[in-house]
């Protein structure tokens, strides 16, 4: 099932979430929006973690809060609790 969600965050930025789930996992995601994550390449490897990842809160968050320690990913107004959000907003569509 496609899910779509967007989401502002409150640092007054945009993330916009496109997922496909099936049976209750992320199978593919694509996270978009007018935010700026360093390094570069943080939010393709943000998006290729979440991948099978079941869509409940809390493995969101774990999985999140991991990326974020193992990478040392700075986001520029948005936080790790921005994109768990933006990630449970999918199953609100």
């Amino acid at each position: 099932m496609e899910r779509s969600a967007d989401y502002k965050a409150s640092g007054g930025k945009l993330v916009r979430i496109r997922l496909t789930e099936e049976a209750g996992h992320i199978r593919s995601v694509r996270i978009t929006g007018d935010f700026f994550l360093i390094p570069e390449e943080s939010v393709g490897k943000l998006e290729k973690m979440l991948e099978d990842t079941p869509l409940r809160e809390q493995e969101i968050r774990l999985l999140v809060n991991r990326f974020y320690s193992a990478t040392q990913a700075q986001g520029a107004g948005v936080t790790p609790d921005d994109f768990v959000k933006a990630l449970l907003a999918t199953r609100e569509v």
